[in-house]
Protein backbone atom coordinates (compact mmCIF):
# COMPACT_ATOMS: atom_id res chain seq x y z
CA UNK A 1 0.00 0.00 0.00
CA UNK A 2 1.39 3.49 -0.98
CA UNK A 3 1.03 5.99 1.57
CA UNK A 4 1.06 10.22 0.91
CA UNK A 5 2.60 11.74 3.55
CA UNK A 6 4.01 15.22 2.43
CA UNK A 7 5.32 17.40 5.75
CA UNK A 8 6.32 20.70 5.56
CA UNK A 9 7.39 22.89 8.46
CA UNK A 10 8.64 26.68 7.75
CA UNK A 11 10.02 28.64 11.08
CA UNK A 12 11.20 32.08 10.28
CA UNK A 13 12.58 34.80 12.98
CA UNK A 14 13.85 37.59 11.83
CA UNK A 15 15.42 40.56 14.31
CA UNK A 16 15.12 43.47 12.52
CA UNK A 17 17.11 45.77 15.11
CA UNK A 18 19.53 45.72 17.62
CA UNK A 19 18.11 42.57 20.02
CA UNK A 20 17.28 43.35 23.79
CA UNK A 21 14.54 41.94 25.45
CA UNK A 22 10.66 43.14 25.93
CA UNK A 23 11.18 44.86 29.26
CA UNK A 24 14.04 47.36 29.74
CA UNK A 25 15.18 46.22 32.82
CA UNK A 26 15.80 43.20 31.10
CA UNK A 27 17.84 44.15 28.10
CA UNK A 28 21.35 45.31 27.19
CA UNK A 29 21.61 49.03 26.50
CA UNK A 30 22.50 48.53 22.84
CA UNK A 31 22.48 52.61 21.55
CA UNK A 32 23.22 54.54 18.60
CA UNK A 33 25.91 57.35 19.76
CA UNK A 34 23.60 60.59 20.31
CA UNK A 35 20.63 58.23 20.79
CA UNK A 36 18.78 57.11 24.23
CA UNK A 37 16.15 54.96 22.21
CA UNK A 38 16.36 51.04 21.56
CA UNK A 39 14.44 49.09 19.77
CA UNK A 40 13.01 44.99 19.41
CA UNK A 41 11.15 43.80 16.50
CA UNK A 42 10.86 39.96 15.58
CA UNK A 43 8.59 37.78 13.27
CA UNK A 44 7.86 34.64 13.68
CA UNK A 45 6.25 32.65 11.35
CA UNK A 46 5.59 28.55 11.13
CA UNK A 47 3.36 26.58 8.95
CA UNK A 48 2.84 22.64 9.24
CA UNK A 49 1.14 20.29 7.29
CA UNK A 50 0.68 16.54 7.52
CA UNK A 51 -1.59 14.36 5.22
CA UNK A 52 -2.09 10.40 5.44
CA UNK A 53 -2.34 8.87 8.46
CA UNK A 54 -2.44 11.72 9.95
CA UNK A 55 -4.29 14.90 9.27
CA UNK A 56 -2.61 18.01 10.32
CA UNK A 57 -2.83 21.52 9.15
CA UNK A 58 -1.15 24.46 11.52
CA UNK A 59 -0.32 28.10 10.91
CA UNK A 60 1.60 30.63 13.81
CA UNK A 61 2.63 34.13 12.34
CA UNK A 62 3.14 37.00 14.81
CA UNK A 63 4.96 40.32 15.17
CA UNK A 64 6.46 41.94 18.52
CA UNK A 65 7.80 45.65 18.49
CA UNK A 66 9.01 47.67 22.07
CA UNK A 67 10.71 50.92 21.56
CA UNK A 68 12.55 52.00 24.95
CA UNK A 69 13.61 55.07 25.42
CA UNK A 70 12.67 59.00 26.44
CA UNK A 71 10.04 60.73 24.43
CA UNK A 72 10.08 64.14 25.01
CA UNK A 73 9.57 65.12 28.80
CA UNK A 74 8.23 61.58 29.27
CA UNK A 75 11.61 59.65 30.48
CA UNK A 76 11.99 56.07 30.51
CA UNK A 77 9.00 54.95 28.63
CA UNK A 78 7.67 51.76 26.50
CA UNK A 79 5.93 51.04 23.35
CA UNK A 80 4.91 47.73 22.68
CA UNK A 81 2.99 46.68 19.58
CA UNK A 82 2.33 42.33 19.97
CA UNK A 83 0.03 40.14 17.65
CA UNK A 84 -0.26 36.75 17.02
CA UNK A 85 -2.54 34.43 15.35
CA UNK A 86 -2.63 30.39 15.64
CA UNK A 87 -4.87 28.47 13.45
CA UNK A 88 -4.54 24.59 13.63
CA UNK A 89 -6.57 21.71 12.38
CA UNK A 90 -6.68 17.84 12.82
CA UNK A 91 -8.48 15.88 10.76
CA UNK A 92 -10.70 19.08 9.50
CA UNK A 93 -11.84 20.01 12.93
CA UNK A 94 -9.82 22.86 15.02
CA UNK A 95 -7.97 22.45 18.00
CA UNK A 96 -6.61 25.82 18.34
CA UNK A 97 -8.08 29.17 16.46
CA UNK A 98 -7.06 32.52 18.59
CA UNK A 99 -5.94 35.76 17.83
CA UNK A 100 -4.70 38.91 19.37
CA UNK A 101 -3.54 42.60 18.94
CA UNK A 102 -1.89 44.00 22.47
CA UNK A 103 -1.09 47.99 22.49
CA UNK A 104 0.58 48.90 25.57
CA UNK A 105 2.22 52.68 26.79
CA UNK A 106 4.17 52.60 29.70
CA UNK A 107 5.80 56.02 31.34
CA UNK A 108 8.59 55.26 34.04
CA UNK A 109 8.89 51.91 32.54
CA UNK A 110 11.43 50.84 35.35
CA UNK A 111 10.88 53.51 38.40
CA UNK A 112 9.03 52.43 41.29
CA UNK A 113 5.84 53.54 40.04
CA UNK A 114 4.73 53.49 36.75
CA UNK A 115 1.63 54.72 34.84
CA UNK A 116 0.18 52.66 31.92
CA UNK A 117 -2.17 52.42 29.05
CA UNK A 118 -3.69 49.34 27.71
CA UNK A 119 -5.87 48.24 24.59
CA UNK A 120 -6.49 44.46 23.40
CA UNK A 121 -8.80 42.79 20.92
CA UNK A 122 -8.40 39.42 21.10
CA UNK A 123 -10.50 36.00 20.19
CA UNK A 124 -10.67 32.61 20.76
CA UNK A 125 -13.23 30.17 19.06
CA UNK A 126 -11.95 27.18 21.24
CA UNK A 127 -13.71 28.51 23.92
CA UNK A 128 -16.45 30.18 22.21
CA UNK A 129 -15.02 33.56 22.40
CA UNK A 130 -15.80 35.73 19.21
CA UNK A 131 -14.42 38.92 20.11
CA UNK A 132 -13.22 40.68 23.23
CA UNK A 133 -12.07 44.51 23.37
CA UNK A 134 -10.08 46.22 26.92
CA UNK A 135 -9.27 49.72 26.92
CA UNK A 136 -7.15 49.93 30.19
CA UNK A 137 -5.50 52.58 32.20
CA UNK A 138 -3.47 51.58 35.62
CA UNK A 139 -0.27 51.66 37.06
CA UNK A 140 2.79 49.58 38.12
CA UNK A 141 3.93 49.72 41.79
CA UNK A 142 7.68 48.19 42.37
CA UNK A 143 6.88 46.58 45.77
CA UNK A 144 10.89 45.28 46.74
CA UNK A 145 13.31 44.29 44.40
CA UNK A 146 12.08 41.42 42.07
CA UNK A 147 8.09 41.63 43.13
CA UNK A 148 5.72 44.49 41.83
CA UNK A 149 2.41 44.93 41.37
CA UNK A 150 -0.15 46.16 39.14
CA UNK A 151 -3.67 47.41 39.16
CA UNK A 152 -6.16 48.75 35.90
CA UNK A 153 -9.45 49.43 35.14
CA UNK A 154 -10.97 47.85 32.18
CA UNK A 155 -13.91 48.73 29.79
CA UNK A 156 -14.72 45.75 27.89
CA UNK A 157 -16.78 44.34 25.51
CA UNK A 158 -17.48 40.65 24.84
CA UNK A 159 -18.94 38.61 22.02
CA UNK A 160 -19.42 34.59 23.11
CA UNK A 161 -20.90 32.37 20.85
CA UNK A 162 -24.87 31.85 20.99
CA UNK A 163 -24.82 28.20 22.37
CA UNK A 164 -26.85 26.30 24.31
CA UNK A 165 -26.91 26.28 28.46
CA UNK A 166 -28.74 23.16 30.53
CA UNK A 167 -29.96 24.51 33.87
CA UNK A 168 -30.14 21.25 35.57
CA UNK A 169 -30.49 19.32 39.06
CA UNK A 170 -28.20 16.77 38.14
CA UNK A 171 -25.58 13.87 39.66
CA UNK A 172 -22.72 12.79 39.17
CA UNK A 173 -23.34 8.73 38.23
CA UNK A 174 -20.11 5.97 37.60
CA UNK A 175 -20.18 3.58 34.79
CA UNK A 176 -18.60 0.27 35.29
CA UNK A 177 -18.22 -2.68 32.88
CA UNK A 178 -19.20 -5.09 35.20
CA UNK A 179 -17.92 -9.11 34.67
CA UNK A 180 -18.30 -12.12 36.79
CA UNK A 181 -21.79 -10.68 37.93
CA UNK A 182 -24.39 -12.75 39.62
CA UNK A 183 -28.24 -11.88 39.31
CA UNK A 184 -30.77 -12.36 42.43
CA UNK A 185 -34.50 -10.94 43.26
CA UNK A 186 -37.28 -11.10 45.25
CA UNK A 187 -41.10 -11.42 44.41
CA UNK A 188 -44.39 -11.01 45.72
CA UNK A 189 -45.92 -14.39 45.42
CA UNK A 190 -50.00 -15.09 45.69
CA UNK A 191 -50.94 -18.00 46.80
CA UNK A 192 -53.68 -20.14 45.22
CA UNK A 193 -55.57 -23.36 46.80
CA UNK A 194 -54.65 -26.47 44.88
CA UNK A 195 -57.24 -29.45 45.52
CA UNK A 196 -55.64 -32.92 46.28
CA UNK A 197 -58.31 -34.52 43.71
CA UNK A 198 -56.39 -32.18 40.70
CA UNK A 199 -52.93 -33.76 41.67
CA UNK A 200 -53.52 -36.81 40.05
CA UNK A 201 -54.42 -35.29 36.97
CA UNK A 202 -51.83 -32.74 37.07
CA UNK A 203 -49.24 -34.11 38.44
CA UNK A 204 -46.52 -31.65 36.32
CA UNK A 205 -47.54 -29.14 39.01
CA UNK A 206 -45.01 -28.76 42.30
CA UNK A 207 -46.81 -27.84 45.05
CA UNK A 208 -45.25 -25.26 46.77
CA UNK A 209 -46.70 -25.25 50.13
CA UNK A 210 -48.79 -27.24 52.36
CA UNK A 211 -50.52 -24.80 55.28
CA UNK A 212 -52.72 -26.70 57.60
CA UNK A 213 -53.36 -29.41 55.23
CA UNK A 214 -54.17 -27.68 52.38
CA UNK A 215 -51.43 -27.48 49.45
CA UNK A 216 -50.98 -24.32 47.85
CA UNK A 217 -49.25 -23.65 44.46
CA UNK A 218 -47.57 -19.72 43.72
CA UNK A 219 -49.54 -17.96 40.82
CA UNK A 220 -50.06 -13.87 39.75
CA UNK A 221 -46.18 -13.42 41.50
CA UNK A 222 -44.45 -10.54 40.10
CA UNK A 223 -41.32 -9.25 40.77
CA UNK A 224 -40.62 -6.63 42.87
CA UNK A 225 -36.99 -6.41 43.39
CA UNK A 226 -34.40 -7.43 40.93
CA UNK A 227 -30.81 -6.55 40.78
CA UNK A 228 -27.14 -7.93 40.01
CA UNK A 229 -24.70 -8.65 42.72
CA UNK A 230 -21.47 -7.33 41.14
CA UNK A 231 -17.95 -8.43 41.12
CA UNK A 232 -14.48 -8.11 39.37
CA UNK A 233 -16.11 -4.52 38.70
CA UNK A 234 -14.11 -1.87 36.48
CA UNK A 235 -14.40 1.89 36.36
CA UNK A 236 -14.15 2.86 32.62
CA UNK A 237 -15.56 6.36 33.00
CA UNK A 238 -17.66 9.38 34.63
CA UNK A 239 -20.39 11.40 33.80
CA UNK A 240 -23.51 13.70 34.50
CA UNK A 241 -26.98 12.64 34.32
CA UNK A 242 -29.29 15.49 33.69
CA UNK A 243 -32.54 15.72 35.69
CA UNK A 244 -35.09 18.47 35.62
CA UNK A 245 -33.13 19.95 32.50
CA UNK A 246 -33.93 23.35 31.00
CA UNK A 247 -32.54 24.24 28.14
CA UNK A 248 -32.05 27.95 27.11
CA UNK A 249 -29.42 30.17 24.68
CA UNK A 250 -26.85 32.15 25.85
CA UNK A 251 -23.90 34.05 24.31
CA UNK A 252 -24.02 37.03 22.23
CA UNK A 253 -22.46 40.27 22.34
CA UNK A 254 -22.72 42.52 25.90
CA UNK A 255 -22.97 45.81 26.41
CA UNK A 256 -19.81 47.68 27.77
CA UNK A 257 -18.72 46.56 31.36
CA UNK A 258 -16.32 47.60 33.77
CA UNK A 259 -13.26 44.61 35.05
CA UNK A 260 -10.37 44.80 37.15
CA UNK A 261 -7.21 43.64 36.55
CA UNK A 262 -4.60 42.82 39.10
CA UNK A 263 -1.38 41.60 38.22
CA UNK A 264 1.65 40.47 41.28
CA UNK A 265 4.75 39.80 39.26
CA UNK A 266 8.26 37.93 40.46
CA UNK A 267 11.00 38.07 38.54
CA UNK A 268 14.52 37.74 39.09
CA UNK A 269 17.95 37.41 37.16
CA UNK A 270 20.36 34.46 37.96
CA UNK A 271 24.17 34.08 37.80
CA UNK A 272 24.90 36.94 35.65
CA UNK A 273 21.44 36.92 33.91
CA UNK A 274 22.02 33.90 32.49
CA UNK A 275 18.98 32.28 34.19
CA UNK A 276 15.63 34.39 34.15
CA UNK A 277 12.78 33.18 36.09
CA UNK A 278 9.63 35.23 35.66
CA UNK A 279 5.96 34.52 37.08
CA UNK A 280 2.69 36.56 37.13
CA UNK A 281 -0.56 35.71 37.16
CA UNK A 282 -3.60 37.97 36.51
CA UNK A 283 -7.20 38.53 38.25
CA UNK A 284 -9.49 39.91 36.00
CA UNK A 285 -13.40 39.84 38.08
CA UNK A 286 -15.90 41.91 36.50
CA UNK A 287 -16.84 45.42 38.28
CA UNK A 288 -20.47 44.31 39.44
CA UNK A 289 -19.69 40.54 39.53
CA UNK A 290 -16.99 39.19 41.26
CA UNK A 291 -18.14 35.82 40.69
CA UNK A 292 -17.19 36.18 37.48
CA UNK A 293 -13.72 36.64 36.51
CA UNK A 294 -10.33 35.06 34.74
CA UNK A 295 -7.56 34.38 36.21
CA UNK A 296 -4.24 33.63 34.38
CA UNK A 297 -0.73 31.98 35.40
CA UNK A 298 1.92 32.49 33.72
CA UNK A 299 5.53 31.08 35.08
CA UNK A 300 8.49 31.48 31.81
CA UNK A 301 11.93 30.30 32.71
CA UNK A 302 15.35 30.73 30.33
CA UNK A 303 18.72 29.46 30.68
CA UNK A 304 21.31 30.85 28.82
CA UNK A 305 23.61 28.11 27.02
CA UNK A 306 26.97 27.58 25.82
CA UNK A 307 26.49 30.61 23.57
CA UNK A 308 25.50 33.88 24.23
CA UNK A 309 22.49 34.58 21.83
CA UNK A 310 21.37 30.69 22.38
CA UNK A 311 18.55 30.28 25.32
CA UNK A 312 16.28 27.11 26.44
CA UNK A 313 13.11 28.51 27.34
CA UNK A 314 10.28 26.81 29.47
CA UNK A 315 6.59 28.50 29.25
CA UNK A 316 3.40 27.33 30.92
CA UNK A 317 0.63 28.75 31.19
CA UNK A 318 -2.70 27.96 33.36
CA UNK A 319 -6.45 29.88 32.38
CA UNK A 320 -9.32 29.70 33.90
CA UNK A 321 -12.84 31.26 33.11
CA UNK A 322 -15.74 31.00 35.55
CA UNK A 323 -18.06 31.69 33.19
CA UNK A 324 -17.92 27.69 32.17
CA UNK A 325 -17.41 26.73 35.72
CA UNK A 326 -20.12 24.21 37.62
CA UNK A 327 -19.98 25.19 40.82
CA UNK A 328 -19.59 29.25 40.56
CA UNK A 329 -22.53 29.27 37.76
CA UNK A 330 -25.33 28.47 39.82
CA UNK A 331 -25.36 25.05 38.27
CA UNK A 332 -25.26 25.23 34.19
CA UNK A 333 -23.11 23.90 32.36
CA UNK A 334 -22.43 26.15 28.47
CA UNK A 335 -22.22 23.04 25.55
CA UNK A 336 -21.22 23.97 22.24
CA UNK A 337 -23.85 24.17 19.49
CA UNK A 338 -21.43 22.92 16.56
CA UNK A 339 -20.07 19.90 18.43
CA UNK A 340 -22.22 19.32 21.87
CA UNK A 341 -19.26 19.07 24.03
CA UNK A 342 -18.92 20.93 27.08
CA UNK A 343 -16.89 24.42 27.13
CA UNK A 344 -14.18 23.69 29.62
CA UNK A 345 -13.34 26.42 32.47
CA UNK A 346 -9.22 25.74 32.64
CA UNK A 347 -6.74 25.25 29.77
CA UNK A 348 -3.12 24.56 30.02
CA UNK A 349 -0.33 24.47 27.99
CA UNK A 350 3.50 23.93 28.34
CA UNK A 351 6.24 25.06 25.72
CA UNK A 352 10.04 24.03 25.46
CA UNK A 353 11.74 25.92 23.06
CA UNK A 354 15.24 27.38 22.06
CA UNK A 355 15.27 31.30 20.61
CA UNK A 356 18.17 32.67 18.94
CA UNK A 357 19.07 36.28 18.39
CA UNK A 358 21.40 37.45 15.93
Amino acid sequence: MFSYLPNITLVMLFILSPAVGQESNDTTAVEEEGSSREMFTSVDVSYSQDKGNTDLLSLYYGLNFTLIGDLGPLKDTEFLFDFYRSDDQFDGEPFTDDQALTLKFDVWANQKFSPFLFFQKSFDNIIGLEDRVNFGLGGKVEVFGPLSVSYAILWETEDYLNSITMDYDSSLVDWYNYTDSTWWGEYDYVLTEFPDSLQDYYDWIPIDTTIDGVDYIYTDSSLVYADYYYTDSVLVGQEWMYTDSTEFATGGKSDPFFRHSIRPKFKIKLFDDNLVFDYRFYYKPKVDDWDDYLLEHELKISFATFHEALSLNFSYTDKYNARYDLLTNGGRKIFNPETGILFKEKDQSFVVGFSFMF
